[in-house]
């Protein structure tokens, strides 16, 4: 299929289709979620509480549980939405509650968190804009969205040569798809859909334009002890470093 004949629901469908086949074992293939990644995250969840108004989370694309276990003695409600049922009901003990539902309808009342979460799931997205207006409407006043690890577009132009080189090396592709012959290279390449990186401005105005105040910070943190101590607790700008953090604010 060309890009320009892909749209949202085959994104939406790949990627419920690629944690189905992998739910039992992704965080083992991936194995990028380290407990020195799980004690950062904790860290920044704890920080953000304290800005919060009250105690409810909702985690976005929640897949294994990441955030919601490392949320667990911070927050005292955690939900966590993803398209695969399969993947929750296999990380079950890893929220309060596991709801299987889409970004773009958030079986949600108005006004029912104080904290919304995605944890690198912007990158597996078609599009943006729902996902914006979905957060925005059931978060509280003064509530907070958070989002984190996902590659940005400015890094990945800049330094294309390079991370071309790590991912034959790392080769996730590869990987996942020895677990389950369900994981096609079309599958994956629509799951991943923004691999090359997402375009972390233009996020930047949809949230400013739905009324939040948005800080970022560009950092390396959690993609391997290497760069964790070479490169991870220095802020960089915008193109010089892979990852993109963003905290988004309501007004109160």
């Amino acid at each position: 299929m060309k890009r320009g004949e892909v749209t949202e629901q085959h994104v939406k469908v790949a990627n419920r289709d690629f944690y189905e086949a992998v739910a039992e074992r992704y965080e083992e293939i991936d194995g990028r979620r380290s407990s020195t990644l799980g004690e950062w995250l904790c860290r920044n969840l704890a920080a953000i509480r304290q800005r919060a108004p009250g105690g409810a989370l909702l985690d976005i694309g929640t897949g294994s549980g990441f955030v919601t276990r490392c949320a667990e003695g911070v927050f005292v409600f955690r939900i966590g939405i993803d398209l695969s049922s399969r993947i929750l009901v296999a990380n079950r003990t890893a929220f309060d509650f596991g709801v299987t539902g889409d970004t773009d309808r958030l079986p949600f009342a108005d006004n029912s968190f104080d904290v919304v979460t995605c944890f690198a799931v912007l990158h597996h997205l078609y599009a943006f804009e729902n996902l914006v207006s979905e957060v925005a409407r059931v978060l509280k006043a003064g509530g907070v969205f958070y989002s984190d690890h996902d590659l940005d577009w400015a890094f990945s132009k800049r330094f294309h040569v390079p991370l071309m080189l790590y991912r034959r090396l790392h080769n996730a592709r590869s990987k996942y798809r020895k677990v389950s012959s369900v994981i096609t290279p079309e599958l994956y390449r629509l799951a991943e859909w923004q691999e090359d990186g997402i375009d972390s401005l233009g996020f930047i105005r949809l949230l400013e334009q739905a009324g939040f105040t948005v800080e970022t910070n560009f950092h390396w943190f959690g993609l391997s002890r290497f760069t964790d101590r070479l490169f991870g607790k220095e802020p960089w700008t915008r193109g010089w470093a892979p990852l993109v953090s963003l905290v988004a604010l309501l007004p109160k």
